[in-house]
């Protein structure tokens, strides 16, 4: 938790001063997407270009992405469809979108998904864990791209995640 908290107070005052370079998101996909593969239901890939080349800072966009991530396969039973990750190129973006098919968010606790300390769970059960800071780094490192990170989910029926790397 420790480190979550420092993460994100570091984000909010280097916010600009990323490491940022040309990178292929698609390659960064390809490097995460081993982490999760044996972890049920499984992750798939759809239609993925060759490239997509975006100004990022890689380890700060490879922390999004694996947040995200890690909460699909988290709150997806085991015996469901697997996550599935596209990428679209929608000038000026290259969105990267994460669905899973799980438990879904209530309407009325999505306006609050992104701030920090925020758990749809107020269990903190060993089964779901975390301190709701996952999504809020996940906000601060988008917009510090210049990009934004949004969510669409229906309860009991998943969640779609799209990640929005602003690109030239």
């Amino acid at each position: 938790m420790v480190t979550e908290i420092l993460e994100n107070a570091r984000m909010h005052h280097l916010h600009g001063r990323l490491n940022r370079q040309p990178f292929n998101l698609v390659e960064l996909l390809e490097q995460v997407l081993p982490e999760f593969a044996d972890q049920p239901p499984g992750v798939r890939t759809e239609g993925l270009p060759s490239e997509a080349i975006c100004s990022v800072d890689p380890e700060q966009a490879r922390t999004a992405l694996k947040n995200v991530l890690a909460n699909a396969i988290k709150y997806s039973p085991p015996d469901s469809e697997p996550v599935v990750i596209t990428l679209e190129r929608k000038p000026p973006h290259v969105i990267i979108r994460i669905a899973d098919n799980g438990i879904g968010i209530p309407e009325e606790e999505q306006p609050y998904i992104f701030e920090p300390f925020y758990r749809v769970d107020k269990s903190r059960t060993k089964g779901t864990g975390g301190f709701g800071l996952g999504l809020s780094l996940c906000k601060t490192i988008m917009e510090a791209h210049g990009g934004k990170i949004e969510l669409a989910s229906q309860a009991g029926e998943g969640t779609t995640v799209s990640l929005f790397f602003t690109c030239s």
